[in-house]
């Protein structure tokens, strides 16, 4: 019995040794710049002309010549090629600071970047992307689409350029009295309809050639059910073969039912096609209860989760939630963190994630007064102490927590007193044109702004 023990875990870490000798190794020269992101994955945003490798750099323009010559462009731009040029010279590009400053602040954290690079596409295409020229163009692994802002929701952090009610109260009733640009009416986009939009075009051409290396391909907003070509994307999938390839689909759940019906049929009928690996239902949640619903603007939180358990029990496929965590989150976290739990228990695969809302400045949660360290350790203890929490959810939270425990040393005080006053000018306006209250929604800070 021991002798069989010892064997399993020496043949177990033979296995280990020859898998990760099959690992082709980044180069120490590019080991602390590198990120496959810049290669692997896009995001376009094709209402506004725009995108970005990953959704954390700020996004850039196309240029329209360039991709009508080449659709591939739409995702080997110069700006990203440039961006690739530097990772490959040692250089952290500047665009990238959401990960660069979280590993200067924690060295050993699992930062985007690192999750990026090691994803297994990532590791599988690692050592053509180290032999070939940083200027090639390649097709992505990860390719996520926005066909329009068209949404329901008008989200507190959100903007004009992802979502359609924003756009329409910014056109209606001006600028917020914040140095936020997203929210200024004469900076925003000229939003490019969806039924003419040249962009739109070019991928639609690119879209068989590319689709070939897809690993996930991932639907976004917006609100994705309310546009015509996800649509018409569905319909592409299930009749074009890529067993490798993974759907995933950002909803909030909160649409229209004849939204909702038409994507459960297409969604059926791709399904039973089996012409792809799987399907991935993601959405968002920040919190729990009255204060969820205050930062997501649109949010019907027993909808949401209604539509949970049918997606689950329709389809049975996986949920991940992903959590944008700012200065709202915190007070009631734990009682969202105890909902997944629950729906877990029942069956339900579901997961949470959490990204550090750090754009808009004013919904850092760096800029909460000290008094509310008592509600981050104790949430921190919760998650720590919970043999029922995920490990994604367990890192992702402590990358929330880490960046709050460095928060004097990494914001000035003049900063986070500008970060305060615009907070609660925004809010003011906010609560004016929304209806809302936000001291009757969060009585744990009220008089701090």
């Amino acid at each position: 019995m021991m002798r069989t023990a010892h064997l399993s875990r020496l043949y177990l870490c033979m296995f280990l040794q020859k898998r990760n000798n099959m690992i082709p190794i980044i180069p120490d020269k590019i080991k602390d710049s590198f990120c496959s992101a810049k290669w692997l994955m896009a995001t376009m945003h094709f209402g506004m002309g725009e995108n970005h490798s990953c959704y954390h750099p700020p996004i850039h323009r196309w240029n329209l010549e360039d991709v009508k010559r080449d659709p591939s462009m739409l995702h080997n731009t110069t700006h990203k090629i440039e961006q690739r040029r530097q990772m490959m010279n040692g250089e952290k590009p500047k665009e990238c600071y959401y990960c660069f400053d979280m590993e200067a602040i924690n060295p050993d954290v699992i930062s985007d970047r690192k999750r990026f690079t090691n994803e297994h596409y990532a590791i599988e295409r690692r050592q053509e992307l180290i032999d070939a020229p940083y200027d090639k163009h390649v097709n992505p692994s990860y390719l996520e689409l926005s066909f329009s802002n068209v949404c329901n929701f008008g989200c507190s952090y959100c903007s004009p350029g992802q979502s359609s009610k924003w756009e329409n109260e910014v056109r209606k009733y001006g600028s917020y009295p914040v140095e936020d640009p997203t929210v200024h009416a004469d900076k925003m986009h000229d939003m490019i309809p969806e039924d003419d939009n040249p962009y739109i075009d070019a991928f639609w051409k690119w879209l068989p050639d590319a689709y070939k290396d897809l690993k996930y391909l991932r639907i976004t907003g917006g609100e994705p059910l309310a546009t015509r070509n996800f649509m018409k994307l569905l319909d592409f999938v299930a009749t074009n073969h890529n067993p490798n390839l993974t759907l995933v689909v950002n909803t909030n759940l909160c649409v229209p039912d004849k939204n909702l019906n038409m994507f459960f049929e297409k969604a059926t009928t791709l399904l039973n096609a089996k012409t792809i690996k799987g399907l991935e239902v993601y959405t968002s949640m920040d919190t729990w209860g009255p204060q969820a619903e205050y930062i997501r603007d649109g949010l019907d939180i027993a909808r949401w989760e209604q539509t949970v358990r049918k997606v689950s029990t329709t389809f049975h496929v996986p949920i991940r939630v992903m959590v944008t965590f700012g200065l709202m989150s915190i007070f009631n976290f734990q009682t969202f963190v105890e909902k997944v739990i629950q729906m877990r228990s029942e069956g339900i695969d579901i997961m949470f994630n959490c990204a550090r809302l750090v754009d808009p400045k004013q919904f850092d949660l760096r800029i909460l007064p000290d008094y509310c360290d008592k509600y981050f350790t104790r949430m921190n203890t919760f998650i720590v102490d919970n043999g029922q929490i995920a490990n994604v959810e367990r890192e992702t939270w402590q990358m929330v927590y880490d960046f709050w425990k460095a928060r004097h040393d990494t914001m000035t005080p003049e900063d986070r007193e500008w970060r305060r006053e615009q907070f609660a000018k925004f809010i003011s306006e906010y609560d004016k044109r929304r209806n809302k209250n936000f001291e009757e929604n969060f009585p744990e800070i009220t008089g701090w702004i």
